[in-house]
């Protein structure tokens, strides 16, 4: 009975289907705050290892081009230059925030530097003046004005059960 009367007023189907969307949705937005808020972080790239650095990255803009994420280990020497990186990861970009993991060697001080290459060309696009091109950030948000800052500001700590980090991107 209730199926015949629904047919007859596609309106309310309409209603139903758009009410159990939203439902859905605002269920699954509540879980990835949670998941957040508690540095879980749900990716292919998480496997639970010991020293696994979870980052969530926002700021996003748009679901398009690759996040790529660069660790640095405890070196002012070798931070934020190619020589210094102990490990370099690529995963497609997810708008609003965009989440994955990195291994570090080991327990110690390390810092992560993200950059959203929205033209997927795997190389960090600079405009005139060596400025960045494309939106990018650092572990702990320092404050960057006309240098990059010191690796004291970006470090974080990492110990055998990993660490959760925060990155909110600039430009």
């Amino acid at each position: 009975m209730i199926a015949y009367s629904l047919m007859k007023h596609p309106v309310a189907i309409a209603a139903l289907c758009a009410s159990a969307s939203i439902g859905l949705f605002l269920d699954a937005s509540a879980a990835a705050a949670k998941e957040a808020a508690d540095g879980v972080v749900e990716h292919v790239s998480c496997r639970g290892a010991p020293n696994e650095v979870r980052v969530t990255v926002k700021g996003v803009g748009d679901s398009v081009g690759l996040m790529r994420a660069d660790l640095y280990k405890n070196d002012e020497e070798g931070f934020l230059k190619s020589a210094g990186q102990l490990e370099k990861v690529s995963f497609a970009a997810k708008a609003p925030e965009t989440q994955f993991c990195i291994q570090a060697p080991g327990a110690g001080q390390y810092a992560v530097a993200v950059y959203h290459d929205e033209n997927a060309n795997l190389s960090f696009d600079k405009k005139a003046f060596g400025m960045p091109a494309e939106p990018y950030g650092i572990s702990n948000d320092p404050v960057i004005r006309f240098a990059p800052p010191k690796i004291e500001e970006a470090l974080f700590s990492v110990d055998e059960a990993g660490a959760s980090i925060v990155i909110t991107l600039k430009g």
